[in-house]
């Protein structure tokens, strides 16, 4: 059997985060990653399309961004090397009544919080880029500081500074048994052998309810299939714009550097399962709501389409807490697709509520297990 003070399972961004926090705080802890894949990043993070954004709807998911943006904005100062993150910004665009009156809500809480984030009529969402089509709209909202990032560069970042500390990756690991005595969660067992551990950390994303299962935790996350449609760039289109969503349809494009565009976000919360084929029909709808809203995009040469799996919550918030019914297993899973950009935020608070009993950075009772058997749960409404 081999110890260790903590067990993270899942090799994700978000798992490597956590190992890293926890290192950071506590370089001489012994911190195991445990990776059902032979490599670590190949699962959700792989797929992931690199956003970054502060244009939620409720204060937790905002406050999550706050906390990360310093690690993809100052990355070579805080974490040695760049992500390439961009701030190009996210316009979200609507014309109906109800959701524009929302954006415009959410828009005052962000502020709130000091966030650049504005309100923008039609005429205004033009220069940012001339081709979209405005003249169904009533208006959006826009923040210049949103952006994206490497998804593959940040999780090398963490995971150098973590091995530099001393964490002991496993990799081909898939956990098959949780180890309790009593109630109390004391390690795990994987295809390979057993681990000892006071602390196992649940942070296998889109298989983040089975490891909970395993340990009589109920998680109410599942996976879902999302999939990214990849054009070559168009010369009508400028080489940087806003990463632009319709609220409407949920169909968003992002230009990926100079050598790509993805488009999706039609396809959401379809069928839980872990299914990752491609299903190239749902793409028509892509393809529409491309047309209706930046037409020179229907006729952009299709490079390839790819599909990843992420893990919804029922208020598409994630989960971030210890379980109340297992003491020593932590929960970290859940994120709806915003777990690569808030990835930081969540390795630092699971370091606090791992090494402090609770996390001093911000309140994360919204994130927690028994909201949604309290019915507290208030569902993030800037999804697609």
């Amino acid at each position: 059997m081999t110890t260790a003070d903590a067990l993270v399972i899942g090799g994700g961004v978000i798992g490597v985060s956590v190992a890293h926090h926890l290192l950071e705080r506590r370089p001489r802890l012994r911190v195991i990653l445990l990776e059902r894949e032979d490599q670590v990043g190949t699962g959700a993070t792989s797929k992931a399309t690199g956003g970054v954004r502060h244009q939620f709807s409720t204060e937790a998911n905002i406050r999550l961004t706050l906390l990360s943006y310093p690690y993809f904005a100052d990355a070579r100062e805080r974490l040695g090397r760049p992500v390439d993150f961009v701030a190009h910004g996210y316009l979200f665009v609507t014309g109906d009544p109800a959701t524009l009156a929302a954006s415009v809500r959410s828009v005052e809480l962000q502020r709130s919080l000091g966030v650049r984030s504005r309100v923008l009529a039609p005429d205004e969402m033009r220069p940012l880029l001339p081709a979209l089509v405005t003249a169904d709209l009533l208006g959006g909202t826009y923040c210049g500081d949103d952006g994206s990032a490497d998804p593959h560069g940040l999780l090398q970042a963490f995971l150098a500074l973590a091995r530099d500390r001393g964490l002991d990756v496993r990799t081909s690991e898939g956990v098959t048994g949780i180890v309790k005595t009593g109630a109390r969660v004391t390690g795990a067992r994987t295809v390979r052998g057993e681990y000892a551990a006071p602390v196992v950390v649940d942070c296998a994303g889109p298989h983040a309810d089975e490891i909970g299962a395993l340990a009589g935790v109920g998680i109410p996350s599942r996976p879902y299939k999302r999939q990214v449609l990849v054009t070559e760039p168009l010369p009508q289109l400028p080489g940087v714009f806003p990463l632009i969503v319709d609220l409407d349809t949920g169909w968003y494009v992002h230009r990926q550097g100079a050598s790509a565009v993805l488009m999706g976000g039609t396809d959401k919360d379809r069928q839980p399962g872990h299914d990752t084929t491609v299903d190239w029909d749902a793409f028509d709808l892509v393809f529409r709501a491309a047309a209706r809203r930046v037409p020179p995009l229907a006729e952009a040469r299709v490079m390839r389409a790819y599909a990843g799996v992420r893990d919804l919550t029922p208020d598409y918030h994630g989960i971030l807490d210890q379980a109340a019914e297992a003491p020593g297993f932590y929960v970290a899973c859940g994120f709806s697709g915003h777990g690569f950009m808030h990835a930081p935020a969540i390795g630092r608070l699971m370091a606090e509520l791992v090494l402090d009993g609770h996390a001093g950075s911000m309140d994360i009772a919204p994130l927690s297990l028994a909201r949604f058997a309290g019915g507290t749960a208030r569902p993030e409404a800037n999804m697609f």
